[in-house]
């Protein structure tokens, strides 16, 4: 079965800007592809489930239930960063998951990311040994290199998580009639 898949302009743009390698760069041989960056994160489950609702939101900086950032919308609205409460004091708190990673403060880097979660039975302590597998595709490894830097200066939501495994693979670009994957490389 054939998947269509229709970008605006815009989505076409930033994913040229963000996770295709350009011609214009020294790794011109590369051009169309990007880099996968994959990382294996085991999150503490039973410290984080004592924690209240309200405690694992301002976290994260995001509705558990909805997804939605804490200064509204749904899952996919943009957070916005400058909404108060009632006391004046920030929605989003800018040690919260969200605030270290979104693009906003991050110099702008964008990643195609996508996280699945896995549960692989228990640990040798009888806790869970669960988590997120994670992958994003940029343009450079060094733009999610940046925004992990960002998450480890600050997000409050590191003390729950481990990283256990990481690999960063070069996904070559697609290839021409009569070519072969990996052709700039190898020609």
């Amino acid at each position: 079965m054939t998947r269509t898949c229709h970008l605006s302009v815009q989505q076409t743009h930033l994913l040229e800007e963000h996770v295709w390698i350009s011609a214009d760069t020294d790794q011109s041989w590369a051009a169309g592809g990007s880099y996968l960056t994959t990382r294996r994160i085991a999150i503490s489950v039973e410290v984080w489930d004592t924690l209240r609702l309200e405690e694992q939101e301002r976290v994260t900086g995001r509705d558990k239930v909805e997804g939605a950032p804490l200064s509204g919308g749904d899952e996919f609205t943009e957070p916005d960063f400058t909404a108060v409460n009632h006391r004046g004091l920030p929605v989003i708190d800018d040690r919260s998951h969200v605030f270290r990673t979104h693009p906003d403060n991050n110099d702008g880097i964008r990643m195609l990311r996508r996280g699945y979660n896995f549960i692989d039975g228990n640990d040798a302590q009888g806790r869970l040994n669960a988590g997120l597998f994670f992958i994003a595709f940029t343009r450079t490894p060094d733009r999610l290199a940046r925004v992990h830097r960002n998450m480890a200066r600050d997000d409050m939501f590191v003390e729950y998580l481990k990283t256990t495994s990481s690999g960063v693979f070069l996904v070559p670009p697609g290839t021409e009639p009569e070519g072969y994957v990996g052709q700039g490389i190898f020609a």
